[in-house]
């Protein structure tokens, strides 16, 4: 297996070749909490580049392979939208089962949240494109609970860096995978020559007040 620090530096890449990592310095990126952004991530291109994602999810195969609980995995569960086609993947790739986790309960039919076949104590992985604050993570993690589910770990493409090795909210905790982060992204950028140094230590302010740790 590819070494943690070459996977993430290898991610970085792929992020940045195929426009999923932007920058704008001078007209910042609107997030949807309204503020300004010099930064913004958008995973969900990584379905459109086929060569890009095999190498992706091959990493991320990789990486729970390695995991001392990784012959305990039941279930990979995608979280509606972004999560559902990268919980795919990696459960096509592991031959394992899959759900989905709706935002909101289903208002017909069986009324269900999950989708997908979900048992009483299965052991499952949580998947999301990425992570920021991890507001959105909670309910898709209290819906897996209520389900008597086993949460093994939560695993992302891309970390802001906010959580580190655990993701810790609300009363919440559970184990916090990645392939990369913004500390991988920048340097990256930076050697690059996509950022310069002054534009590189912008960044790094705003992702320090934003709360990135890393």
């Amino acid at each position: 297996m590819p070494s943690k620090n070459s996977i993430a530096t290898k991610t970085a890449e792929i992020l940045l070749d195929i426009e999923a990592v932007k920058f704008n310095i001078d007209q910042p990126f609107k997030l949807t909490s309204g503020k300004k952004s010099p930064v913004y991530c958008d995973c969900r291109k990584i379905i459109s580049f086929p060569k890009e994602r095999k190498i992706l999810i091959k990493f991320a195969v990789e990486i729970l392979k390695n995991q001392k609980f990784f012959k305990n995995i039941d279930v990979i569960a995608g979280g509606e939208t972004a999560g559902i086609p990268f919980a795919s993947f990696i459960s096509s790739k592991l031959d394992l089962s899959m759900v989905y986790i709706r935002k909101e309960t289903k208002k017909f039919g069986r009324k269900k949240k999950i989708e997908g076949l979900l048992k009483k104590n299965q052991k499952v992985i949580l998947v999301e494109d990425l992570i920021t604050d991890g507001g959105s993570k909670v309910d898709f993690i209290k819906s897996l609970l209520d389900e008597k589910s086993k949460i093994l770990c939560m695993f992302v493409i891309f970390n802001y860096g906010i959580f580190n090795k655990a993701f810790n909210l609300s009363g919440l905790r559970t184990k916090l995978l990645y392939l990369t982060s913004w500390r991988e992204v920048l340097v990256v950028a930076k050697k690059k020559k996509i950022l310069t140094s002054n534009n590189y230590n912008k960044v790094k302010s705003f992702l320090k007040d934003f709360g990135v740790k890393n």
